[in-house]
């Protein structure tokens, strides 16, 4: 699709287009026009040497913003109700923050081969996810009809999350990724296909940072556009107030740096085996003998170990709802997502044991609880105990036995108490830090 070639004259009347259009929006009161206002726009004049087919796509930069990349000479061919499907299409995958989304599935992807077909599967679950959501089907390219990934394409049920679709898809990766490629082919490469998501963070060293700041950044641009949108215009439609309030929403805690503050001291007293550093207590060796070498290796030394132990205690009896559960799940995944070096163990506890798991990765989190009985959370801490962790985050209603009469030691270092909005803390209080849940 390289081969339209417009004057450069002409190239600038397109670009020029594309930003009155985005004004225009705004005039109409449009939430797009509001949001992609704030966006950088970047032309693409040599779509040959670029690469870039696409009439327009959202991708990352490494200073953690978004821009809008577009094609002048497509943007020239489209009218403006399919340029508005368009841009609606890419303002959905904003609000989901599905480009921050992929870049931690690929910072937790240890093997280097997979991150392309993950990646490629991440697109499909993406445009699938938003084009249900905004109910958009088709769109009108240069006088190209291009159908829009739907979820049907794959055998999948609708109106679901991202993540369902990403999950599913990856069972039968290499049949959708093949089915992805005839779709691209079906619509000439026309329609945004992501390739810019991974191409502009080749190379990058901490894709965890990267992801932190361009979700802070998305945070960010939505907020602002959402306030100026309903102080000038009032209302949104449904769909997009439901993703904005979801995209908005804040941790209900740090979990990560709760912990942190409170085991900095015992990190920096931690130490450990370092065949880089010299042994202090050896200083002496270096009394050298005439042939220039020390009789004994001054060498290891040591050095601070930054490393930690987390065990996440999830109350998993009746009492327990399944918001309450999640939220368990989510505090492991703060963690996970802020240090994937530290060591984290899950045990879901009612009045036993009934789970225990170390996982590595978000995809490692098992979503399939196990109890659901009385609650009676003595094992869980003696079970924590025994691995003696740095600190126990322990998720619970406080709905359980007189935990305050049991002696000082049976507890880890350090307990935390995450209590639900509706719990008690009488049974507990005096064992640990306390962290209510609004």
């Amino acid at each position: 699709m390289g081969g339209i070639n417009l004057q450069q004259g002409e190239q600038m009347d397109s670009v020029e287009r594309m930003n009155k259009l985005i004004a225009r929006f705004v005039l109409q009161y449009n939430f797009w026009g509001y949001l992609f206002s704030s966006v950088k726009r970047i032309p693409i004049l040599d779509p040959e040497k670029s690469g870039f087919n696409h009439i327009m796509g959202v991708a990352p930069e490494r200073d953690g913003t978004i821009s809008l990349y577009f094609r002048p000479d497509l943007i020239e061919k489209t009218d403006d109700k399919n340029l508005l499907i368009i841009i609606e299409h890419e303002g959905m995958h904003i609000l989901n923050k599905h480009i921050p989304r992929l870049l931690r599935i690929l910072a937790n992807e240890l093997k280097e081969h997979m991150k392309a077909p993950k990646a490629k599967i991440w697109n499909i679950a993406s445009d699938c996810s938003s084009n249900e959501q905004a109910n958009l089907k088709e769109v009108v390219i240069d006088g190209n009809k291009c159908l829009l990934q739907l979820p049907q394409m794959y055998n999948l049920p609708p109106k679901k999350v991202s993540e369902f679709y990403y999950l599913e898809l990856l069972k039968k990766q290499k049949q959708n990724i093949d089915k992805y490629d005839k779709f691209m082919e079906d619509v000439k490469d026309l329609v945004d296909g992501h390739s810019k998501w991974t191409e502009n963070t080749k190379g990058t060293s901490d894709l965890s940072s990267l992801a932190r700041k361009i979700d802070n950044y998305t945070t960010g641009i939505i907020r602002e556009a959402s306030k100026t949108f309903q102080k000038e215009r009032g209302s949104l439609p449904g769909y997009i107030s439901d993703l904005i309030q979801e995209a908005l929403k804040p941790p209900k805690a740090p979990y990560y740096q709760i912990i942190r503050r409170l085991i900095r001291a015992t990190r920096f007293s931690k130490f450990k085996r370092s065949h880089t550093k010299i042994n202090r207590k050896r200083a002496y060796l270096f009394a050298l003998e005439e042939d220039g070498l020390p009789k004994l290796s001054p060498f290891p030394g040591r050095t601070r170990d930054f490393t930690f132990k987390i065990v996440v205690l999830i109350d998993t009896s009746g009492s327990m709802g399944p918001e309450e559960i999640l939220e368990g799940l989510s505090g492991i995944k703060n963690i996970i997502e802020n240090d994937r070096h530290c060591q984290t163990i899950v045990l879901e506890v009612d009045t036993v044991v009934n789970k225990e798991y170390k996982p590595k990765r978000i995809k490692d989190i098992d979503f399939k609880i196990k109890g659901r009985g009385g609650t009676t959370l003595g094992a869980g801490i003696d079970r924590a105990r025994e691995l003696n962790p740095d600190v126990c985050l322990a998720f619970t209603d406080g709905f359980t036995e007189n935990i305050n009469a049991y002696p000082r030691k049976k507890f880890p270092k350090k307990m935390i108490w995450v209590i639900t909005p509706r719990g008690s803390v009488e049974s507990l209080n005096r064992t640990g830090f306390i962290v209510r849940l609004d």
